[in-house]
């Protein structure tokens, strides 16, 4: 018989399950990247029935008028020497710089170690405050919460014994949750086990909480184990769970069987990308300025200011396609429509070409369409955009959750959707589609329904130490070692609170080994959260037994201790740069951001030139010339050197970026018109826009140094343009003979190699152009760990003898 699932069956009514803090407040917080919300559980008159309750928060606003709301935007502001949490900081987008005056999405920035990221903060030495990354941001918020929360307490008649459980992404790792339980402590915010509930679990919660009276419920089979997709879509994350739920010998239960991979992709990436897209671009045609005038980070934040006008558009055009909506099908006339939505708002940025202000601005039907389209996708790469973070679609993390689950799309019985981005129309029908044998289930409110499913989960757990949902990791961890394979020790899925996994076939690798590296990552080996060492005096020999125990706790806190040779080494977690995988050439730019950030500090907030100078060179040996120039162009504007200017220059022609070449070639020359390589890299550039200046500049650059090969090339190609072979083939022929000796005696330059490449091709002389490609020496490998300290297992070992 078909029976409905709710909460009061999930919770046996026995006396182990009573309530064993009557004296308690129960919260729960639904902190998310763009909007929080809480709510508070209770007993109804001593039943065991739970009701909850979205508590109104006090915020100020930017002119001092108190305001309240169930939802607090997860903003900071800095305004008028005072600090505003919430909507008042939030209005303020507008008109103030991230990072140096207003913060926010800081949540999805924790757990990443990137130094003093807010170098220029205003309160980054202020006393309590005092903000200067993104773990000081969720502090300070959770400060304020906290004291929002106790004044509601005191003004109901509540209990001021809060006990608390906060909602975070299934998909959050242990840097990410670790930084977030060290915030909440440092606020003596009273928190336990299982504290933080993963949020599509908390929206599950409070789901079956209100199945019997919605329209929806969720049914139990006693045929078969249902499965319901949660999918969770907020500002920052989209986040997808799959539970079973089903009946056993025991009653009915609930488990995860499946997390995706974290996934950075939310309604902030909308906003990005049609503020990127449609804002930005009008608003410099309306100020009749161009794109190219500005570099990436300028642009960025011209971009933030932006930001809010497209989620106000954006939000303004889906409430108007929702109500012509039925059956979840958006009407075809909105799909190749020009119809707009318009707001009127007083935008004004300050920038090296002075202010820009609009007042009006807009977004069309169709264009809302197109942006969608980049989120809804199938494709397994994200979407990337010259000069802007790449775009994420929300079939990634669905493929990564069902994927690890094992089961079939048509398996799915009920897909539950939760967070304010689920309210998108595209959204809703491309789920619909997908899903086509599914059952579709939207809360009446989508952004109070995890605050209300934390609360309980507080009732729960902090009130009858009962906790309904299994939590699991999402990701399996793996250990680094001299075997072909990364060693996986805790595989994903694994059932939270851990038992401890002990691995003890581990052993050293080479005799007189004085320390071993376990470098420790989640997902794959790009991204390393921590790496054990072991030091250990006088060495010891090869095949000596290594000891590593792993286990994660009840708050998905993981703890490893490694030992060998009765010495066991400290374990100090260290966060990664970023919270996904990293290549090579990102962990090279990520660290010298870290150096740059922590020197810009130290230096009251200015860049200093040695951090720039380290920042340029890691864009260059990651092969990101364009980036390498704005910062080259950056540096020169804080400490200005004439000499700079050619090096610019070059950098911006390697990137394609031929106008900021050629001008920086320009005041290069007007410095130093005497100077062959700039005579040189000037004509280059000039050669199809002004043919004749170029001859001029490149015979300059021959009569200064007439042995330069790449000077002789450029002067053949001209001959060749004017019809004189005979000539040109004799200066390539001398141009080859040059280049190819320094070539053989090993002192080609780096630039020079593209030359005699092409050159030989060209001469017919193939093998010679591949051998010189194959010949030139890239960016070594930068790894975080001595390759020589790695230890292998013990059966890889005696395989060798």
């Amino acid at each position: 018989m078909t029976e409905i699932l709710s909460l009061k069956q999930m919770i046996q009514v026995s006396q182990d399950c009573q309530l064993i803090n009557t004296n308690a407040t129960y919260i729960g917080i639904d902190f998310g990247t763009s909007t929080t919300v809480v709510s508070v559980a209770s007993r109804i008159n001593g039943e065991n029935n739970i009701k909850t309750l979205p508590i109104k928060l006090t915020q100020v606003l930017e002119d001092g008028t108190i305001y309240q709301s169930e939802k607090l935007p997860s903003v900071i502001a800095w305004y008028n020497k005072k600090l505003l949490v919430g909507e008042g900081a939030s209005n303020l987008k507008y008109k103030l710089t991230k990072g140096k005056n207003i913060w926010f999405s800081f949540k999805m920035e924790i757990g990443e170690d990137l130094g003093a990221k807010y170098y220029s903060s205003e309160v980054g030495d202020m006393e309590k405050i005092r903000i200067r990354n993104p773990k000081d941001c969720v502090r300070v918020f959770f400060m304020y919460l906290r004291l929002l929360i106790t004044k509601y307490c005191k003004e109901n008649g509540l209990s001021e014994n809060i006990k608390y459980a906060v909602s975070i992404p299934a998909s959050f790792e242990a840097n990410q949750r670790k930084e977030l339980m060290e915030a909440l402590e440092t606020n003596g915010m009273v928190i336990s086990k299982q504290s933080l509930i993963d949020e599509p679990n908390a929206a599950f919660i409070s789901y079956i909480h209100d199945s019997e009276d919605c329209e929806k419920p969720l049914l139990i089979s006693p045929h078969y184990n249902s499965k319901v997709l949660v999918f969770d879509f907020g500002g920052g994350t989209c986040d997808i769970s799959i539970l079973e739920i089903g009946k056993s010998a025991t009653g009915l239960y609930s488990k995860n069987i499946a997390i995706s991979k974290f996934t950075e992709l939310g309604g902030d990436d909308v906003d990005r990308y049609i503020t990127y897209k449609y804002i930005m671009p009008r608003f410099f045609d309306y100020n009749e300025v161009k794109e190219e005038d500005f570099r990436t980070q300028e642009k960025q934040y011209i971009a933030t200011q932006l930001f809010k006008v497209a989620e106000r558009l954006k939000i303004l055009m889906c409430k108007r396609i929702s109500c012509q909506m039925c059956g979840l099908e958006i009407p075809a006339r909105y799909k190749n429509s020009t119809e707009k939505e318009s707001i009127t708002v007083s935008v004004e940025v300050e920038t090296k070409k002075g202010f820009l202000r609009q007042n009006n601005f807009f977004i069309t039907s169709n264009e809302l369409v197109d942006t969608m389209q980049v989120f809804m996708n199938k494709s397994h790469i994200a979407t990337q955009i010259k000069g802007q973070k790449e775009y994420n679609n929300i079939f990634m993390p669905i493929n990564s959750a069902i994927k690890k689950a094992n089961v079939k799309r048509e398996e799915i019985d009920y897909v539950l959707l939760i967070g304010g981005s689920a309210q998108n129309p595209f959204i809703q029908e491309t789920l619909k589609n997908e899903f086509e044998d599914s059952q579709i289930l939207i809360p009446q409110d989508l952004q109070t329904h995890v605050s209300k499913g934390a609360a309980i989960h507080s009732f729960l757990m902090n009130g009858m130490n009962k906790c309904i949902i299994q939590p699991i990791t999402s990701e399996p961890i793996l250990v680094i070692t001299k075997d072909t394979y990364p060693r996986v020790i805790m595989p994903a899925g694994s059932i939270i609170p851990s038992d401890i996994t002990i691995i003890d076939d581990l052993v050293t690798s080479h005799d007189n080994q004085d320390v071993i590296e376990l470098p420790i990552c989640v997902g794959n080996v790009n991204k390393m959260l921590f790496n054990l060492k072991i030091e250990l005096k006088g060495g010891v020999p090869v095949n000596t037994p290594v000891k590593l125990s792993i286990e994660i706790n009840a708050d998905k806190l993981m703890l490893v201790q490694a030992r060998c040779n009765g010495v066991e080494c400290m374990v100090e977690p260290q966060n990664p740069f970023a919270n996904k995988e990293l290549s090579t050439e990102e962990r090279i730019v990520l660290v010298a951001e870290r150096q740059a950030n922590l020197e810009a500090e130290r230096n009251h907030g200015t860049p200093t030139k040695s951090g720039l100078i380290k920042l340029r060179e890691a864009y260059e040996r990651a092969g990101n010339s364009f980036r390498a120039a704005e910062t080259f162009e950056f540096q020169n504007e804080l400490y200005p050197s004439p000499d700079n200017y050619n090096n610019i220059g070059v950098l911006y022609s390697s990137a394609g970026v031929k106008d900021k070449a050629i001008e920086y070639y320009e005041r290069a020359y007007q410095y130093n018109p005497n100077n062959s390589t700039i005579n040189f890299n000037l004509g280059h550039s000039l050669m199809y826009k002004d043919p004749q200046r170029a001859r001029q500049l490149i015979n300059t650059a021959y009569e200064k140094n007439p042995t330069d090969g790449a000077t002789i090339i450029l002067l053949a190609r001209m001959e060749r343009q004017v019809g004189n072979s005979d000539k040109a083939k004799e200066l390539e022929e001398q141009a080859y003979d040059i280049l190819l000796r320094k070539w053989k005696s090993k002192s080609l330059a780096s630039h020079e190699y593209s030359w005699l490449s092409s050159l030989a091709s060209d001469l017919g002389c193939h093998d010679i152009s591949n051998q010189i490609q194959n010949s030139q020496t890239g960016a070594e490998t930068e790894k975080y760990y001595d390759d020589e300290n790695l230890t292998r297992t013990r059966q890889n070992v005696l395989d060798k003898f």
